[in-house]
Formats: C-alpha cells, structure tokens, sequence
C-alpha cells in the first residue's frame, strides 16, 4: 500500500528558470491579456453604437467573435527582447503601469 503514494521516493525539484525567462513570460501573458480585453471593449463599444443606431438589441442572438487580434512574429521577439530587460525586481510596476 505504501507504493500508492510517493512518500518513499525521493523529492524531486523542478529546476530554476531564469529569472529573465519569468519576467519575459509574466509580461507577455498580460499583454496577452490587455489585448484580448481590449478588443472585448470594443466589441461592448461597437454592440452599444448598433443599438443606440437601431434602437433594436440583437445581443443575445449573435454569438460572440473568437478572438482576432494577432502580432507579427518580429513584433512579438521585439516585445519579448523588451520584456527580457526588465528587471524582475520591477515586473510588477511594469504591469501595474
């Protein structure tokens, strides 16, 4: 029964990233983020126009767009390289800006 768990095996530890990697994933995953909600916002804002201009609402029929927003793969190393010199002691400020 003790084979069920994993108390006799030894523990095992992922190794270190880079802090530099870290702070370059964190960043694009909010940037990531950011788009999305920005075309989420501009959706609502253009949903909002129609209606205003129709006076009809047809929100509940139409099935909501898959995302479309989308970086050339120079953009996204450039933001990446970006994102690879801040400081990881600064990660947080970065997204809080």
């Amino acid at each position: 029964m003790a084979s069920w768990f994993s108390w006799n095996e030894p523990y095992y530890r992922s190794p270190r990233r880079d802090p530099a990697d870290v702070v370059t994933d964190t960043l694009m995953v909010e940037f990531s983020w950011q788009l999305k909600e920005a075309e989420r916002q501009q959706r609502e804002r253009e949903n909002e126009y129609r209606r205003l201009k129709t006076g009809v609402d047809y929100s509940w029929l139409a099935s909501t767009p898959r995302s479309s927003y989308s970086i050339s793969t120079g953009e996204r190393l450039g933001l990446e390289d970006l994102c690879s010199k801040v400081p990881p002691s600064c990660c947080g400020l970065v997204i809080l800006k």
